[in-house]
């Protein structure tokens, strides 16, 4: 095994660690299981949010920009293709946060919406940015980073499968 295909390994082991940190701070800041107790104590679930969203992305870009320089070709089209569709499925909430956001924000929420917590996702934006004209700027372009979200990923497996070849 050389030298760059351990540092890879190295690095992927790492990744795996923040994806699972990752996912457990998911966990607590839904609520749904409270591993990580200084969760409750932030009023604003957004703080949460952001938490989960900088961890994730930090370990899903750090895996997939390993796995691509690995020397095993297979291995790397595989670990490639594993790694964009997990950060996908992940991803299409964002999205869906951010296009219903525009609609939580009037107070107007259906069932999926609480359960995704989306009423007190907007209160917390509310009192970061103000409840003006403003806050729809940001909303637009935390819907735009989504987006961003999903097509890097994939952009960077294309780019990985075609260097395979």
């Amino acid at each position: 095994m050389s030298k760059k295909d351990k540092i890879c390994y190295g690095l992927m082991g790492g990744s795996v660690l923040l994806i699972i940190f990752g996912i457990m701070f998911l966990l607590s800041a839904a609520e749904i299981a409270p591993i990580f107790t200084f969760f409750k104590s932030m009023d604003n679930v957004l703080v949460r949010y952001i938490i989960v969203i900088l961890t994730m992305a930090s370990g899903i870009m750090l895996f997939s920009n390993a796995a691509a320089n690995l020397s095993n070709i297979k291995l790397r089209r595989s670990l490639s293709i594993g790694i964009t569709t997990f950060s996908t499925i992940l991803t299409v909430p964002l999205v869906y946060v951010f296009i219903a956001i525009f609609f939580a924000h009037n107070g107007k929420v259906g069932p999926v919406g609480e359960i995704m917590m989306l009423s007190r996702i907007a209160e917390g934006f509310v009192e970061w940015f103000g409840s003006g004209a403003f806050i729809y700027v940001v909303y637009t372009f935390m819907l735009i980073l989504s987006f961003v979200f999903i097509a890097v990923p994939i952009i960077t497996c294309i780019s990985t499968l075609k260097k395979s070849k």
